[in-house]
């Protein structure tokens, strides 16, 4: 039968001999998110008793998988740096969320940190803010809740009287046509197209009035020409009379010249 003193000199002889665990008590990284080809610097200190020895580095994707197992000395001071380079798709090629435990012996006394990795560069969405971003999509389909609506109730009131006092000034002053739209939405083609508008008003004042003026030359040339005309067929007529008086004795030969000297003058 053993004696109680037996027992505890057992237990310290026990506990000598049974080697502790080592204890990262620190990790991080440099980033929180990485994309292909990039460097990961991983840094942190591990307990006195564990100063120089191995620490150990595991990878593990969004799915649990390892995807890199590495580690490097910690110095004297217990600090540890740990490299890792992104360039290899057989080991980062999965989008999402990571997990990087460091330790000595066991995973279990280390620490572990998490970082997001993606191939072409574009954002990690967690599960966490989907739901947030859920759950905010839900309350402005839904509104707020009861309580909500009851402590803001007069901030409400009054940005609904703002609200509706905007959408009725918007139906006053918006635009009865497409071109009133276009104008008014875009001062420079105001400024050009009022300016054009009026020059081809003006253009098209001055065709008209010069069309009047031709239209009026034309009429007193053809009035003129009949005049002229007229004249002459007068004269004609007077010269055929005079030269029958001539023929019929009426009138002597000098009579007949000065009579047409004179109807040939203007």
């Amino acid at each position: 039968m053993f004696r109680p003193p037996l027992l505890f000199a057992l237990a310290v002889i026990s506990l000598t001999f049974i080697p502790a665990y080592a204890e990262v008590t620190s990790l991080q990284a440099d980033r929180s998110f990485y994309s292909i080809d990039m460097s990961i610097y991983f840094t942190g200190t591990v307990a006195t008793q564990d100063s120089q020895k191995l620490v150990n580095l595991m990878i593990q994707d969004s799915n649990g998988k390892i995807v890199l197992m590495t580690g490097k000395y910690a110095d004297s001071n217990n600090a540890f740096q740990i490299i890792v380079n992104t360039n290899d798709q057989n080991q980062f090629n999965l989008k999402g969320t990571y997990s990087a435990s460091a330790f000595v012996n066991s995973k279990q006394d280390g620490k572990t940190i998490f970082f997001d990795f993606s191939p072409d560069g574009s954002p990690v969405f967690h599960p966490s803010e989907s739901k947030n971003n859920a759950i905010f999509s839900q309350n402005e389909v839904n509104g707020p809740s009861k309580q909500e609506t009851n402590s803001n109730n007069t901030f409400l009131s009054d940005e609904n009287v703002k609200i509706v006092d905007f959408v009725n000034m918007s139906k006053k002053i918006a635009p009865n046509n497409n071109r009133s739209e276009v104008i008014s939405s875009s001062p420079e083609l105001a400024n050009v197209l009022y300016p054009l508008m009026a020059a081809c008003g003006a253009g098209l004042v001055g065709f008209i009035i010069y069309q009047r003026k031709k239209r009026t030359r034309g009429i007193s040339e053809q009035s003129n020409e009949k005049s002229v005309l007229k004249i002459e067929s007068d004269q004609d007529y007077a010269l055929k009379i005079l030269k029958n008086r001539l023929a019929k004795g009426e009138i002597t030969l000098e009579e007949f010249k000065m009579t047409r000297d004179a109807l040939s003058e203007p």
